[in-house]
């Protein structure tokens, strides 16, 4: 039962990257901007290896291929991409109010993924 659970909650976790990182290139002038506007360095080649993770890593995840490397690959983006999209602290009332939310509910995520990647072993 605990390998289903395993399984499930990786194909879960890495559809879900998959698939807002193949939206994301549809995106990624918009993703890009806003890296932009925080000062991200190369802020395009930034954009595109974020979406490659997302997609990348997702997709390992998937497969069960390399998971626990997957999973801190896709932990570390979301650390990174939540300090650059949802950093409330230069932002006031409902703007701030709403990044908080968005970095408990990544924090909620970065749990989990850091879950998956204690259970996923450094193997096929």
């Amino acid at each position: 039962m605990n390998e289903a659970l395993l399984m499930a909650a990786r194909a879960v976790t890495g559809g879900a990257f998959l698939v807002i990182g193949i939206r994301n290139i549809g995106n990624h002038p918009v993703v890009t901007d806003m890296m932009r506007a925080r000062g991200v360095p190369l802020p395009a080649l930034s954009a595109g290896v974020g979406i490659g993770m997302q997609i990348g890593l997702g997709g390992l995840m998937i497969t069960g291929i390399f998971p626990a490397v997957a999973a801190l690959g896709l932990a570390a983006f979301v650390v990174m991409a939540t300090a650059i999209a949802h950093w409330p602290f230069d932002k006031a009332g409902e703007e701030r109010q709403a990044n908080i939310s968005a970095c408990l509910v990544n924090a909620i995520m970065l749990g989990g993924l850091l879950a998956l990647a204690a259970a996923g072993g450094m193997n096929l």
